[in-house]
């Protein structure tokens, strides 16, 4: 791999309660001081995007490494910069500028990173079709399996620089796509054993798989030395950096408990004990919250297709992407089956990935068959299961926990369980799925509850 960075901006570190400690000084001085720390301040508060910023540049694995050394002329600190747009590339008002999803910055006030997913033989095409309108190269990595060269520019210049690039783009690298690098969040929520009698289990894990069933794990770090792992096979691999802090353990152990545990007491077991698991680390901590950007991702799912692994869960939610969506349609065409939380904005919103066309959006319900309160809904949503005070694992053993982020494996433990990623296709599935599930609000398909409550049994 080949990787290019230019350093990262670097902030003052001075607040106005700092003159006042210092020596007397001439009131025209002080005031114009003051005015400066204003405008500065003026500045910063213009330039950041929510309270989920990085405060640095991406790493090769993504995150915030060290400043580094630029090839050539670096640009400018502070030069025009946009920011990120929920469509994937167009730009926000300020009103969605401070509520907007969260994308990888450069620098601490920067422009949001761009990055295109195309054919290895359009890359050369596409980059210097990127650097006539003004980009520079920060680094690629080759994903094989996806048949595609994944690649992250800087583009500084506003709107206009951004609808030129992608203007001249289209022209030269048709099958390229190009977007804002977004960052991904867990599906999860706020926090009864109920959940495997609700689907016509007869218990948690009484549907056991054979040894060579394989379930892959796009989440946080899981903890494969809890009790309820100890008797799984884990099979784990981060795309975290060493400068990237890694997020709590949480969310990815409980949803691989949900998965493949074999708890010896019988709570925690999983909707699919027996199969192996690969799970790919790809969340780390950014400003407090866990988040996954594309670009890990994408090498996630290369890992996974690596290990022949064509079922996968995917617990996190974000905004629609054009190069998400590309590398989602990709691994759909190798065969891969992938099951994904719908989010929990409490709306209508077609979160990503669920609601790519070859993803299966799972909602969550509760022990009386209510849809969670904060979870989205719309037409992409296809299936509902159990998702509202489920008792899961976590790092202190167990503990109740609600989202979108539970109810998506426990679909998947049903797929693996049908034959999905072992030759069942993801049509083939949906339509089982569809045939047992139990028709929830209105009769029919709808928007709240998709096709209704999945059901399971041996």
């Amino acid at each position: 791999m080949r990787w290019r960075f230019c350093p990262a901006l670097i902030s003052l570190g001075i607040s106005s309660s700092d003159i006042s400690k210092g020596p007397a000084m001439p009131r025209t001085a002080s005031l114009l001081i003051v005015l400066f720390l204003s405008v500065l301040q003026a500045t910063a508060v213009a330039a950041q995007v929510g309270p989920g910023n990085p405060t640095g540049q991406v790493s090769p694995g993504g995150g915030i490494p060290s400043p580094s050394i630029c090839n050539g002329e670096c640009p400018p600190p502070f030069s025009p910069m946009f920011s990120d747009g929920g469509d994937g590339g167009s730009l926000p008002s300020s009103e969605e500028r401070r509520t907007g999803p969260r994308v990888v910055r450069i620098g601490v006030f920067g422009p949001p990173e761009l990055v295109i997913s195309g054919p290895f033989g359009e890359f050369d095409a596409a980059t210097a079709a990127l650097q006539e309108a003004g980009a520079t190269l920060r680094r690629y990595r080759d994903l094989s399996r996806l048949g595609i060269r994944f690649a992250a520019f800087e583009l500084r210049g506003g709107e206009a620089a951004l609808a030129r690039a992608r203007t001249i783009l289209e022209e030269v690298a048709p099958r390229t796509t190009l977007g804002v690098h977004h960052i991904y969040d867990l599906a999860q929520g706020v926090p009864r054993v109920y959940a495997a009698r609700m689907i016509g289990d007869d218990a948690p894990g009484a549907c056991p798989l054979g040894q060579h069933r394989a379930i892959g794990l796009i989440d946080g770090p899981v903890d494969a030395g809890h009790p309820a792992l100890l008797g799984a096979r884990v099979v784990s691999h981060s795309f975290l950096t060493e400068t990237d802090r890694q997020p709590g353990l949480d969310h990815g152990t409980a949803i691989a408990a949900l998965l493949v545990g074999e708890d010896p007491e019988g709570p925690l077991r999983g909707f699919a004990p027996g199969a192996d698991l690969y799970a790919a680390s790809s969340f780390s901590e950014i400003r407090q919250q866990p988040g996954a950007d594309i670009e890990r991702i994408a090498a996630a799912i290369e890992w996974l297709l690596r290990q022949d692994v064509r079922l996968i869960n995917m617990s996190f939610a974000g905004p629609e992407n054009p190069v998400l969506a590309d590398i989602l349609t990709r691994a759909a065409g190798r065969g891969v089956v992938m099951i994904a939380a719908a989010g929990n904005d409490g709306r209508e919103r077609a979160a990503y990935p669920a609601a790519h066309p070859a993803v299966i959006a799972v909602t969550a319900v509760d022990a009386s068959f209510r849809r969670y309160r904060a979870a989205n809904f719309g037409d992409h949503i296809e299936f509902a299961a159990p998702g509202v005070d489920l008792f899961v694992a976590s790092e202190h053993g167990g503990g109740y926990a609600s989202g979108t982020s539970y109810a998506a494996p426990i679909v998947t433990g049903l797929a693996a369980r049908m034959g999905a990623g072992g030759g069942l296709s993801a049509d083939a599935l949906r339509a089982r799925l569809r045939g047992s599930a139990v028709d929830l609000g209105p009769d029919g398909f709808d928007s709240e509850f998709g096709w209704g409550l999945v059901r399971g049994g041996c």
